[in-house]
């Protein structure tokens, strides 16, 4: 049932008709760019000032996270920056049971009136296991995914899964300064 309802959150905005929003690609290397090969992506807010969308954007970390004060850092009206915790940054499985791997990883949102720039998640290199307790380099594990610059078949889904899930955090926090919700008339 979490999962289920996680994929709902992740595809609430687009399901919502956001546009826009942030869609990063995994490289190789463990790291995320735009598909045209950015580190950042700038996303138009027509008629906001930098404060709303700080006020928006901070309470989105809010409803994203369980303590938002200890993964969230900011200048207020100028940057949020988010480090936190996912227990689903790789995944394979063990002996037929799916097994995530989980890591910290960092947000940046640079905020101006009428825009908010998206840096690409960086994902730190160390995955950690907590059954057995184990370290990995995230970076290590994802290079094994690709040949020759191109996700395997094998592991097209599981590559999916991981940039949907990242790609579902970022544009769960920009959801509110993107679309107007009409239910929020409470």
């Amino acid at each position: 049932m979490k999962k289920l309802i996680a994929i709902a959150m992740m595809l609430l905005p687009l399901l919502a008709g956001a546009q826009e929003l942030a869609n990063f690609v995994l490289l190789p290397d463990g790291t995320y760019q735009t598909e045209d090969g950015k580190d950042f992506v700038v996303i138009p807010l027509e008629g906001k000032t930098a404060h709303q969308i700080y006020q928006e954007l901070a309470s989105n970390v809010g409803s994203t996270f369980n303590d938002p004060s200890k993964v969230m850092s900011g200048v207020e009206d100028a940057s949020i920056k988010i480090r936190a915790f996912s227990d689903f940054l790789w995944f394979n499985k063990v002996l037929g049971i799916p097994h995530g791997w989980g890591g910290y990883y960092q947000l940046e949102f640079r905020i101006k009136d009428g825009r908010v720039r998206v840096s690409a998640p960086i994902v730190e290199d160390i995955a950690m296991d907590t059954q057995p307790y184990d370290k990995w380099s995230y970076g290590s594990k994802v290079k094994k995914w690709f040949k020759n610059g191109v996700v395997k078949e094998g592991d097209k889904k599981k590559y999916d899964e991981i940039v949907a899930h990242m790609n579902g955090i970022i544009n769960r926090i920009l959801y509110t300064s993107t679309v107007q919700d009409a239910t929020e008339d409470w």
